[in-house]
Protein backbone atom coordinates (compact mmCIF):
# COMPACT_ATOMS: atom_id res chain seq x y z
CA UNK A 1 0.00 0.00 0.00
CA UNK A 2 2.92 2.48 0.58
CA UNK A 3 3.85 1.65 -3.33
CA UNK A 4 0.35 1.67 -4.80
CA UNK A 5 -1.04 5.03 -2.66
CA UNK A 6 1.71 7.18 -4.22
CA UNK A 7 0.86 6.20 -7.91
CA UNK A 8 -3.12 6.31 -7.68
CA UNK A 9 -2.68 9.97 -6.22
CA UNK A 10 -0.58 10.81 -8.78
CA UNK A 11 -2.58 9.26 -11.47
CA UNK A 12 -5.38 10.55 -10.59
CA UNK A 13 -3.91 14.49 -10.20
CA UNK A 14 -2.51 13.71 -13.76
CA UNK A 15 -5.95 13.19 -14.58
CA UNK A 16 -7.81 15.47 -12.99
CA UNK A 17 -5.20 18.35 -14.75
CA UNK A 18 -6.08 16.87 -17.99
CA UNK A 19 -9.71 16.67 -17.75
CA UNK A 20 -9.65 20.93 -16.38
CA UNK A 21 -7.46 21.80 -19.31
CA UNK A 22 -9.53 19.81 -22.21
CA UNK A 23 -13.04 19.00 -21.16
CA UNK A 24 -15.51 21.65 -21.50
CA UNK A 25 -17.81 20.80 -19.00
CA UNK A 26 -14.62 20.97 -16.13
CA UNK A 27 -13.45 24.68 -18.11
CA UNK A 28 -17.18 25.90 -17.59
CA UNK A 29 -16.91 25.36 -13.77
CA UNK A 30 -13.54 26.85 -13.84
CA UNK A 31 -12.03 23.71 -11.92
CA UNK A 32 -8.42 24.70 -13.49
CA UNK A 33 -8.56 27.59 -11.35
CA UNK A 34 -9.39 25.61 -8.30
CA UNK A 35 -6.42 23.66 -9.38
CA UNK A 36 -4.06 26.25 -9.74
CA UNK A 37 -5.20 27.60 -5.95
CA UNK A 38 -4.64 24.44 -4.74
CA UNK A 39 -1.34 23.81 -6.29
CA UNK A 40 -0.08 27.29 -4.43
CA UNK A 41 -1.45 26.23 -1.49
CA UNK A 42 1.08 22.75 -2.30
CA UNK A 43 4.00 24.87 -3.49
CA UNK A 44 3.65 27.03 -0.40
CA UNK A 45 3.32 24.57 2.02
CA UNK A 46 7.11 23.10 0.05
CA UNK A 47 8.50 26.09 0.40
CA UNK A 48 7.76 26.07 4.26
CA UNK A 49 9.02 22.76 4.87
CA UNK A 50 12.44 23.57 2.72
CA UNK A 51 12.91 26.62 5.54
CA UNK A 52 12.64 24.05 8.02
CA UNK A 53 14.67 21.37 7.18
CA UNK A 54 17.23 24.49 6.27
CA UNK A 55 16.75 25.67 9.71
CA UNK A 56 17.26 21.96 10.89
CA UNK A 57 20.82 21.65 9.21
CA UNK A 58 22.07 24.98 9.91
CA UNK A 59 20.54 25.24 13.60
CA UNK A 60 22.98 21.66 13.63
CA UNK A 61 26.00 23.48 12.29
CA UNK A 62 25.41 26.95 15.12
CA UNK A 63 25.18 24.43 18.10
CA UNK A 64 27.79 22.08 17.00
CA UNK A 65 30.37 24.60 16.42
CA UNK A 66 30.92 23.72 13.02
CA UNK A 67 33.53 25.75 10.43
CA UNK A 68 32.00 28.50 9.41
CA UNK A 69 28.49 28.45 11.39
CA UNK A 70 28.64 32.37 11.53
CA UNK A 71 27.06 32.43 8.20
CA UNK A 72 24.52 29.82 9.31
CA UNK A 73 23.15 32.29 11.70
CA UNK A 74 22.93 35.12 8.88
CA UNK A 75 21.48 32.95 6.37
CA UNK A 76 18.61 31.81 9.60
CA UNK A 77 18.66 35.71 10.91
CA UNK A 78 17.84 36.40 7.00
CA UNK A 79 15.65 34.02 6.20
CA UNK A 80 13.16 34.33 9.07
CA UNK A 81 13.61 38.03 9.33
CA UNK A 82 12.10 38.31 5.59
CA UNK A 83 9.86 36.07 5.98
CA UNK A 84 8.24 37.63 9.17
CA UNK A 85 8.31 41.20 7.33
CA UNK A 86 6.65 39.64 4.82
CA UNK A 87 4.05 38.02 6.81
CA UNK A 88 3.60 41.65 8.99
CA UNK A 89 4.11 43.92 6.11
CA UNK A 90 2.44 41.77 2.77
CA UNK A 91 4.82 41.00 -0.22
CA UNK A 92 3.51 44.52 -2.17
CA UNK A 93 5.09 46.68 1.14
CA UNK A 94 7.46 49.46 -0.22
CA UNK A 95 9.81 48.55 2.77
CA UNK A 96 9.37 44.56 1.85
CA UNK A 97 10.57 45.67 -1.91
CA UNK A 98 13.03 47.64 -0.74
CA UNK A 99 15.03 45.21 0.87
CA UNK A 100 14.98 42.90 -1.82
CA UNK A 101 15.90 45.32 -4.12
CA UNK A 102 19.16 46.64 -2.35
CA UNK A 103 20.18 43.12 -1.49
CA UNK A 104 19.35 40.40 -4.13
CA UNK A 105 19.26 42.72 -7.02
CA UNK A 106 22.89 43.80 -6.57
CA UNK A 107 24.12 40.64 -4.99
CA UNK A 108 22.89 38.97 -8.52
CA UNK A 109 24.70 41.20 -10.59
CA UNK A 110 27.87 40.78 -8.48
CA UNK A 111 27.86 36.95 -8.86
CA UNK A 112 26.50 37.26 -12.75
CA UNK A 113 29.76 39.84 -13.05
CA UNK A 114 31.92 37.19 -11.62
CA UNK A 115 30.77 34.42 -13.63
CA UNK A 116 31.11 36.48 -16.63
CA UNK A 117 35.18 36.01 -16.07
CA UNK A 118 34.95 32.33 -16.41
CA UNK A 119 32.37 32.43 -19.49
CA UNK A 120 34.84 34.42 -21.31
CA UNK A 121 37.54 32.26 -20.33
CA UNK A 122 35.52 29.24 -21.76
CA UNK A 123 34.93 31.18 -24.96
CA UNK A 124 38.36 31.91 -26.05
CA UNK A 125 38.89 28.41 -25.39
CA UNK A 126 35.92 26.91 -27.74
CA UNK A 127 36.70 30.08 -30.40
CA UNK A 128 40.16 28.34 -31.22
CA UNK A 129 39.56 27.80 -34.85
CA UNK A 130 40.63 24.33 -35.73
CA UNK A 131 38.04 23.47 -38.25
CA UNK A 132 35.85 25.29 -40.62
CA UNK A 133 32.63 24.94 -38.42
CA UNK A 134 34.77 26.35 -35.34
CA UNK A 135 35.57 29.21 -37.90
CA UNK A 136 31.77 30.09 -38.51
CA UNK A 137 30.94 30.25 -34.56
CA UNK A 138 33.94 32.16 -34.07
CA UNK A 139 32.79 34.69 -36.92
CA UNK A 140 28.99 34.54 -35.62
CA UNK A 141 29.98 35.19 -31.92
CA UNK A 142 31.90 38.04 -33.09
CA UNK A 143 29.83 40.06 -34.85
CA UNK A 144 27.35 38.92 -32.37
CA UNK A 145 29.26 40.91 -29.84
CA UNK A 146 30.27 43.53 -31.57
CA UNK A 147 26.69 44.31 -32.42
CA UNK A 148 25.81 44.36 -28.57
CA UNK A 149 28.80 46.82 -28.17
CA UNK A 150 28.73 50.58 -28.92
CA UNK A 151 31.83 49.63 -31.25
CA UNK A 152 29.80 47.63 -33.42
CA UNK A 153 27.80 50.63 -35.21
CA UNK A 154 30.88 52.62 -35.45
CA UNK A 155 32.32 49.90 -37.70
CA UNK A 156 29.10 49.63 -39.93
CA UNK A 157 25.42 50.56 -39.41
CA UNK A 158 24.79 47.05 -41.01
CA UNK A 159 26.99 45.05 -37.56
CA UNK A 160 23.42 45.64 -35.32
CA UNK A 161 21.08 44.73 -38.20
CA UNK A 162 23.10 41.22 -38.95
CA UNK A 163 23.47 41.08 -35.18
CA UNK A 164 19.64 40.80 -34.65
CA UNK A 165 19.25 38.65 -37.84
CA UNK A 166 21.91 35.94 -36.20
CA UNK A 167 19.76 36.08 -33.01
CA UNK A 168 16.36 35.95 -34.36
CA UNK A 169 16.58 33.43 -37.64
CA UNK A 170 19.39 30.86 -37.35
CA UNK A 171 19.53 31.45 -33.42
CA UNK A 172 15.74 31.38 -32.93
CA UNK A 173 15.29 28.21 -35.07
CA UNK A 174 17.77 26.37 -33.30
CA UNK A 175 16.21 27.16 -30.03
CA UNK A 176 12.88 26.36 -31.11
CA UNK A 177 14.17 23.57 -32.35
CA UNK A 178 15.62 22.34 -28.94
CA UNK A 179 12.68 23.38 -27.01
CA UNK A 180 10.32 21.17 -28.99
CA UNK A 181 12.92 18.24 -28.08
CA UNK A 182 12.21 19.23 -24.22
CA UNK A 183 8.90 19.21 -24.44
CA UNK A 184 8.32 15.97 -26.39
CA UNK A 185 10.80 14.60 -23.52
CA UNK A 186 8.86 16.13 -20.76
CA UNK A 187 5.81 14.98 -22.05
CA UNK A 188 6.94 11.61 -22.35
CA UNK A 189 8.19 11.70 -18.68
CA UNK A 190 5.09 12.81 -17.24
CA UNK A 191 3.10 10.21 -19.10
CA UNK A 192 5.50 7.85 -17.47
CA UNK A 193 4.95 9.15 -14.12
CA UNK A 194 1.26 9.57 -14.60
CA UNK A 195 0.92 5.35 -16.12
CA UNK A 196 3.10 4.14 -12.60
CA UNK A 197 5.97 3.75 -15.51
CA UNK A 198 8.56 5.33 -13.63
CA UNK A 199 8.73 5.02 -10.24
CA UNK A 200 11.85 6.52 -9.02
CA UNK A 201 10.40 9.24 -6.84
CA UNK A 202 8.95 6.12 -4.71
CA UNK A 203 12.24 5.57 -3.90
CA UNK A 204 15.20 3.89 -4.58
CA UNK A 205 13.85 -0.29 -3.52
CA UNK A 206 10.34 0.46 -5.69
CA UNK A 207 9.39 -1.78 -8.21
Amino acid sequence: MRKQLPLLLTGTAALWVVLCQYIHQFNALKMMGTTDQWQQIIVATMTLVGAVNLTRIHGTNIQRRRSGYYNSIALLVALWAYIAMGIYLTNKHVTYRWVYDATCVPWEATMFSMIAFFIASAAVRTFRIRTAEAAVMGLVAAFVMLGNVPLGPVISDKIPQLKDWLMNIPNGAGFRAIRIGIYIGTFAAAMRIALGLERAHLGSGAQ
